[in-house]
Formats: structure tokens, sequence, C-alpha cells
């Protein structure tokens, strides 16, 4: 049986003081980097899933307003490698592979002002995955999982931080919850991941939803899914009663909703399926306490299609969308929001990418697109219960809206297929 991998990572605070100018790269050996300078203004630190495969992180943030963004690289305790520059405002982006080729371990995004996003897109051969970077919380829900012979089933936990780390892993399948001993307690060193195998610690699992509880300092942990039709990688989030999907079912794939209920009373849900005319439909289902239940979405449309999942009680939603063209993974947004950053957007040559915006309103609402900091170069109408595609011109994206609206991207290459959703744009607490 394949062992648990542990690599070692180290967490920076990468940015150089404020007053000098920051270099455009930074190569070579990079052991340590400066401490993030006093601005008077709030900074963010990000912290981005690494997968194991044959493919190249592009990291990328974006920053609302002038400030500095900075990328690391930890691995082995060091920092191996990183990258640096100002943004006045707009996107910064790093491709790893111009420095390792596959490099396989996390990384660290920091902005010195806020409000701020960040993302990575995974490129190679033959795979393509995108998911927005995390900050720290102490508990995750993932669902949409499966494992089976083909397919390589992966649970990854990060400790960012120079203290041990400890989590709790809750294993639920088909099979209701599953007692495995060797993950009640895992510890993740200082600086640190260790992936978590489950396609071989469980075998075939046509459903996997998994708790991650961080009893101990911060671990972040992230899912991914290797099959023959491509990679996907989502986050983990809390249970919310509303999930909203921009973007439910990729065009050339077959999009399936995963809802598990982690708690202890049965879910009343409901699906409501959204395209770019209107309403598709709408169906309900109930997800008992501890279970999942997945509907399908190609059974009634095979075209590009929303989703707004709506529940009694708090769920946990993901959507995983394969077919021919690729293979795709993502979290939906728990609530709307009138302005949101799409930091991916456009930054990986050789791939197509495109913003779609969902209005589960009853009312039109007007949007407008753009890259960040700059004119709007996109504007739409989207009616209610409806999504729209935006095609955006440039790097990154901001979009506005005259309502709340939810935000997704994808980035569609030769063979597969990315998803992941947007980040929202808060008011910064003083």
């Amino acid at each position: 049986m394949k062992r648990l991998l542990i690599g070692a990572l180290a967490v920076v605070t990468a940015i150089a003081a404020w007053a000098l100018p920051a270099p455009d790269t930074a190569t070579g050996a990079v052991p340590q980097l400066p401490e993030l300078p006093e601005t008077g203004q709030r900074s963010s630190v990000w912290f981005c899933p690494g997968v194991d495969g044959e493919v190249d992180p592009i990291l990328t943030t974006s920053l609302a307003s002038t400030g500095l963004a900075s990328f690391s690289l930890p691995s082995a305790g060091e920092v191996i490698d990183g990258f640096q520059t100002r943004v006045e405002p707009g996107i910064a982006d790093w491709d790893v592979g111009d420095v390792l080729l596959f490099h396989p371990g996390p990384a660290i995004v920091e902005t010195s002002t806020t409000p701020s996003a960040a993302a990575v897109v995974f490129r190679g051969p033959a795979q393509v995955a995108t998911t927005g970077c995390n900050t720290p919380a102490k508990e995750w829900f993932f669902t949409g999982g499966r494992s089976g012979p083909a397919e390589v089933f992966t649970l990854r936990l990060f400790n960012p931080l120079l203290e041990q780390g400890r989590v709790t892993i809750q294993v639920n399948t088909e099979f209701g919850f599953e007692p495995l001993l060797d993950l009640e307690s895992i510890n993740v060193s200082p600086r640190d991941w260790v992936d978590v195998p489950l396609s071989l610690v469980l075998g075939d699992r046509e459903q996997l939803a998994v708790q991650v509880a961080v009893t101990e300092g911060v671990v972040i942990p992230s899912l991914s899914i290797v099959s023959p039709s491509g990679l996907a990688v989502w986050p983990g989030e809390s249970p919310s009663p509303v999930w909203e999907f921009p973007l439910a079912q990729v065009a050339g794939t077959s999009g399936t909703i995963s809802i598990w209920n982690p708690g202890t009373e049965a879910a009343d849900v409901t699906i409501e399926l959204m395209g770019r005319r209107g309403p598709i439909g709408l169906f309900e289902l109930t997800v008992g306490p501890s279970r999942e239940e997945r509907f399908a979405i190609s059974p009634t449309t095979s075209l590009e299609a929303g989703a707004v999942v709506r529940s009694s009680g708090g769920v946990v939603a993901a959507v995983i969308s394969e077919g021919a063209d690729g293979l795709a993974g993502a979290a939906g947004s728990p609530r709307a929001a009138t302005r949101w950053l799409v930091p991916g957007h456009g930054v990986a040559g050789g791939l197509a990418s495109f913003v779609f915006v969902l209005n589960s309103g009853d009312e039109p609402v007007e949007v407008e697109a753009g890259p960040v900091g700059a004119e709007p170069t996109s504007t739409a109408s989207v009616p209610g219960h409806a999504i729209a595609r935006l095609e955006i011109t440039g790097r990154g994206a901001e979009i506005s809206a005259s309502g709340p609206v939810s935000v997704a991207w994808a980035a569609v290459g030769p063979a597969d297929i990315g998803l992941s959703r947007g980040t929202p744009l808060e008011a910064v607490v003083p």
C-alpha cells in the first residue's frame, strides 16, 4: 500500500519593504524573505494547494488597490524560490514551471493590501485544474469524492506554521460513516504537508465525503482527484443552507451536484437549474443525516447550466462535471455579492478562459466586467434566475453588478477543463 507522502514546507511573509522598489523576479534559493512592512492597510495571506501530477502551477493574485504581492515556494523547511512585485492595481502571476518542473507542493501568496484574492491554475500536457486559495479555518467539509481502480483520490494536509498541527478526519461513504483508526488523529509537522491517499485506504467507493477538524495549530486541507478524464481540485467549506453554482455543468460534460448533510436531522433540499434564458427546472430531494445524495444535471439539459441549492438545514455542496472534454470540480458560493475578483482568468497561455455570472433573484441585474483596475470590457443584462457567460479580454477579472450575483470561472484546454468560484469583495474591516 502506498504510504503517506510527507514533504516539508515553510511559511513566510514574503513582501519586501514598501519603500524599496520591488524586483520583477527573484530566482535561485531564497532562504528567507523580508517581513511584511507596516503600510497602514490590512494585509492578506492566502494558502494555495499543490497536487502531484504532470502539471505546472500558475499562481496569481488580484489586488483592487495599489500594493505589493509576493509568492513563495516552501519545501524541505526552506523557501526554495520566491517572486514579488508591485501591483497598481491589477494582478500579479507567477508560472512556477519557469523555475521548477511539475512542482507538487503548496504555495503562499501574500498581499500588502485588501481586498485581494488568490488562485492557482494547474496546467499540463493532458491535465488542467483551477482552484481558489484559502485562509485558515478550524473545520472543513468536502463532498463529491469517489475512488475506483482508475482514480487517485487524495486529501492533502498542509501545516504552514512553525507550530505542530493536528487534525481528526471522518469519512462518510455510500455505506455511511466508516471508522478508520489511522485517520482519527494525524500529526502534521511544522512546515510540512501530509498526503492521505484515500483511494488506497478505502478501495472502491462511489461516494466520499470528508470532514477535517483542526484540533491543534493551523492546517489547510485540499482535495484532488486524478482520473482518465483529467484532474480536479476543489476546496473544503462549512455547511450552509444556500449554495450557488454559476456553472454546475460545463459544455461537453455531464454535471453532478453532490449534497452532503453532516447534521443529525434530515435536510429538505431544492435544486433550481438555470440556463442563459432563465429557469430550467426545480427539483426536490431529502438528504438524511450524515448522508450524501447526488443529482445528475445531464438528464434534464445537455447545455451549460447553473444551479442554486437551498436546504432546510446546513449542508455542503460541490459540483463535478465530467465527460469527453475533461474533469472539473468546484465548491459553490454560500452567498451572492455585487463585486467579485477572478484572479485566474486569462493568466494561462494556451487555455481559453470564461467567467460565468448567476442571478438567483427575480429582477434583472446589470453586470460590468473587465481586467482588474481597468475599464469594463464586457457588459451583460442577466435576467432573474439565469446565468450569463462573459468573455473578458486581458488577465484577471473584476465584476461589478447592480444587484447580488455569484461568479465562477472556467479554464478550458485541449483535453481537460478547470472550474472554480470567484472571490467576493468585502468591505475592509478597520
